[in-house]
């Protein structure tokens, strides 16, 4: 026993002291065995103390013989017990091993504000951190925004929870420095590394001591990307259940770093910016209290702001003071007003102020701009708005400027009601912004010998400048005049030898001065604009790589042969152009000129007459052509048009005669036919191979129309179909439809076909299985979306109907209109239907066993609602929340008042 109390003292003053160094543990081999001595070592002094007792006589009496021969057996067995124990304390894996005396140091944090926004962003995170089969994170988002909050408050929760060995939080300097790294993470993970040791051998010894171990890495304010075998960070896996956690700016980093997950945090509600202004400002009084929330709101729901400026304003009860906040805040954001641009314009001023590297085409050039684009929105400096469109969040934009005012070479006064220009301009600006303004009244002959870029768009402008305005503009590349008021341009604008982009979209223009000494003029875009004549001298514009004159309806002169000189030109357009193309005929452009433009890839034209555009077709020049849009006749009809798409329309035109039957291009893309009466099929007007790459088709005023297609007709890349005012059409297919027609159509809108019974035979419904949007008004015979097929009188024995993509259902002012289908209908993609004047439709297709689970909304008349009939009604107490009854919507109302007016 002696041996065996003198080796746990051994390993007990063992143990003290590794302890000491707080970065070992015990190994559970070893604490059992201790455990093991500790219980043995009493068992055996309780038996002892029994032996010592027993010898004594109890009362005077005779000893316990029975009881010491039992004390005598026990004693045996522990003494066995001991000679086990003691062979068994020999620790060939050793006593220890690594580790952490804890998961990590909590981190001081304050409540989470934005109930919504901050707590559903914080349990994304934290379900991604709980994935076994996502390893690396990326949390990104605007400065300000919030993300490090979020990340320390799951932090501290990682350490709650205790199921990793070890929580590290590393604050990385902005410009990366692989040797500080090193150290700060040794240094939260108490290692000690030696400065003077090299990268190599500080990354070992990194690597040495976290292998093994299961642990979350965060990384916090990350600019730069890594490689974490050059730190010496073991590669999170599903294996080791390591995590690898990074926040930054830039989703960029993110994608270098390799991240499998990417969560963005957004700003803040309206209401919750209100909350945590409250929270830092104190109590607002009710005098003072719209004052201040027109303050928040000039934070621009950035945490951040909010935090920094309500905590200056805290406990300020004097409405001057509050008064002079707002007013200052509303005077710098006066000058970076909430404005949108589209993407195009943005990387058109790019190309012209030669930002981007001109390569001799302008498609790679464009496309360069989109990547750029693309980096700037995930560094989060600019935000996609939807349709092209992209803007600065207001403190960005301020800060922007700010940097820029630094030399100072920028003028911005954006939106700010201005009625004339500053009559004393930086001599050396550069780059001025006063669109969207009131202005009409210029300063004299300004010098701005440096000025690069004149954004003036949007204003009324004079209808003519001083003829000197731009004389002393010389380095002018950019100038912007579109949708202003301007009529002619002054004679100065002939001497901006070096611009490179005149943009006149929009604008009253209907003159231009002399072009000759624009040597160095990429882009003229007159579209849209009302000018009546070109000059001839714009075939000396020899490095002219865009013009547009599509929507120039006022156009009646037109240099011939001017065209065809214009070698460097890529993008040329005349679509809806008054000034017509034609195979070869007196007072209109013949189109040989435009097959002499080796470099053209982009091409706008619209025809005088059908024999002019089937001669284009057979001349095959489209062929070479990235993108066309094509026209004959009026071309009164607006058309959506979808940059770089292969389009035609066609208007008040006999197509099907047989000695001019037209002939549509092979990879056309986007169709439209307008009171062309003489078609009575789709598949009649060409080809139908030729029609294998149309992805939109618009159709309307055709009165002779009576099908889209013939049964054994293919549109395998139709994804759009738009069906208007079309008084014979009978349906869509004529005859049993075999399937892959129309598998990829995802929008289909009928509107005013009045013949049609049905929109879908059941069988046909099977090909739309990719349909994610149907509308369907003013059509006043139809009975039923889904026609059943009978067989011997019985309805189809199939009891559902598939539409697996189906997000929109809108059915407004369909007069017979009884069923939607007969069948159930699934639809697990469906966010919104909307029934409008649909009066005998009793019945909605929903089954209480297959409800739409993203079902956001129904709309419809209450009347109608109520009268509804049901199978189930609990499946009516279902769907009842997401009914609304509100009829305001602008797309209603615009539907009944064009039905109203093709009825009378």
């Amino acid at each position: 026993m002696e041996e065996l109390i003198s080796k746990e003292n051994d390993l007990k003053a063992e143990i003290s002291i590794a302890l000491v160094n707080q970065r070992k543990k015990l190994r559970s081999e070893t604490q059992l065995w201790l455990k093991n001595v500790e219980n043995l070592i009493a068992e055996v002094k309780n038996i002892e103390t029994e032996i010592i007792q027993n010898k004594r006589c109890i009362k005077g009496c005779f000893p316990n013989y029975r009881s010491r021969y039992r004390l005598s057996k026990e004693m045996m067995k522990r003494i066995n017990d001991m000679r086990e124990l003691h062979a068994k304390g020999v620790f060939s894996n050793g006593l220890f091993v690594d580790s952490f005396p804890n998961p990590g140091r909590i981190l001081p944090t304050s409540g989470l504000v934005g109930d919504k926004t901050f707590q559903s962003v914080s349990k994304v995170i934290w379900e991604v951190l709980g994935d076994v089969n996502t390893s690396k994170l990326g949390v990104h988002g605007m400065g300000g925004v919030g993300k490090t909050s979020v990340m320390m408050h799951i932090y501290n929760q990682l350490i709650d929870c205790k199921v990793f060995d070890k929580v590290i939080w590393v604050n990385v300097s902005k410009t990366l420095n692989v040797e500080k790294l090193q150290l700060d993470i040794a240094n939260a993970i108490n290692l000690e590394l030696s400065e003077e040791e090299n990268v190599i051998w500080r990354s070992t010894r990194l690597l040495e001591h976290l292998q093994g171990k299961k642990f979350v890495l965060i990384l916090d304010d990350m600019w730069h990307h890594f490689s974490l075998e050059e730190v010496g960070i073991p590669h999170p896996t599903i294996d080791n259940g390591c995590k690898f956690v990074i926040i930054t700016r830039l989703m960029e980093v993110c994608r270098g770093m390799e991240t499998q997950r990417e969560i963005k945090v957004e700003l803040l509600s309206k209401n919750e910016a209100w909350d945590l202004f409250t929270t830092k400002s104190g109590p607002i009084c009710e005098e003072i209290e719209s004052i201040a929330k027109s303050v928040c709101e000039n934070c621009g729901r950035l945490p951040l702001a909010i935090i920094t400026v309500g905590r200056a304003m805290r406990k300020i009860e004097d409405k001057r003071l509050w008064k002079n906040a707002l007013e200052e805040l509303e005077t710098s954001r006066a000058e970076i007003s909430d404005h949108r641009i589209k993407a195009s314009e943005l990387i058109e001023y790019w190309m012209a102020e030669e930002l981007i590297t001109e390569v001799g085409d302008r498609e790679k050039e464009i496309n360069k701009g989109y990547t750029v684009l693309k980096k700037l929105k995930d560094a989060c400096l600019l935000e996609d708005i939807g349709s092209d469109h992209v803007k600065m969040h207001d403190l960005v934009r301020d800060m922007a400027i700010r940097i820029a005012r630094e030399s100072p070479r920028l003028i911005t006064k954006a939106q700010m009601k201005l009625n004339r220009m500053k009559r004393e301009w930086i001599e050396n600006v550069e780059w001025v912004s006063l669109m969207d303004n009131n202005i009409t009244i210029f300063p004299d002959n300004p010098n701005c010998q440096k000025l690069s870029t004149l954004l003036l768009q949007r204003n009324p402008l004079p209808e003519k400048i001083q003829d000197s305005f731009f004389m002393k503009m010389q380095c002018l590349k950019a100038l912007d005049l579109s949708g202003t008021g301007i009529k002619s341009l002054p004679e100065s604008v002939s001497s901006l030898c070096n611009l490179r982009a005149l943009l006149l979209s929009f604008s009253k223009i209907k003159e231009l001065p002399s072009l000759t000494m624009l040597k160095e003029l990429r882009v003229l875009d007159l579209s849209h604009s009302r000018l009546r004549k070109l000059p001839h001298d714009i075939e000396n514009l020899n490095n002219l790589r865009r013009l547009d004159l599509s929507y120039t309806e006022k156009l009646q002169t037109f240099p011939s042969g001017a065209i065809q000189k214009l070698s460097c030109l890529e993008n040329f357009s005349m679509f809806k152009s008054n000034w017509r193309w034609s195979a070869n005929r007196d007072g209109f452009e013949s189109f040989d000129e435009i097959s002499r433009l080796s470099r053209l890839t982009s091409l706008g034209l619209s025809f005088e007459d059908k024999t002019s555009f089937i001669g284009y077709v057979k001349s095959k020049q489209w062929l070479v052509l990235e993108s066309y849009h094509l026209g004959i006749g009026q071309l009164n009809i607006l058309l959506p048009t979808v940059e770089g798409m292969r389009s035609i329309e066609i208007q008040d035109c006999n197509l099907c005669h047989q000695d001019k039957m037209i002939e549509l291009p092979n990879n056309i893309q986007q169709l439209a036919l307008h009171s062309c009466h003489d078609i009575t099929i789709l598949s009649e007007l060409s080809d139908t191979t030729n029609l294998e790459n149309l992805r939109q088709c618009y159709i309307s005023n055709c009165n002779g129309m009576e099908f889209i297609t013939k049964a054994d007709n293919f549109f395998p890349n139709l994804e759009l179909l738009v069906l208007r005012k079309l008084p014979k059409l009978k349906a869509i297919c004529n005859g049993i439809t075999s399937s892959q027609i129309f598998t990829k159509v995802k929008s289909l809108q009928i509107h005013s076909c009045n013949k049609m019974k049905s929109l879908f035979s059941s069988h046909m419904l099977q090909d739309f299985q990719n349909l994610e949007e149907i509308e369907v008004w003013n059509s006043r015979l139809i009975e039923e979306m889904v026609e059943e097929e009978q067989s011997g009188g019985n309805i189809s024995s199939f009891s559902t109907v598939l539409l697996p993509k189906l997000r929109r259902l809108s059915l407004s002012m369909l007069p017979e209109l009884k069923y939607i289908t007969r069948r159930v209908l699934i639809c697990d993609s469906l966010e919104t239907v909307e029934i409008w004047d649909c009066e005998v439709l009793r019945a909605l297709p929903f089954s209480i066993s297959y409800l739409p689970s993203s079902l956001k909304n129904i709309k419809g008349n209450i009347n109608w609602w109520d009268q509804l009939e049901w199978d189930d009604t609990s499946c009516k107490n279902l769907l009842q929340p997401f009914f609304d009854q509100g009829r305001g919507e602008v797309g209603y109302i615009t539907r009944h008042k064009s039905a109203k007016k093709e009825q009378t």
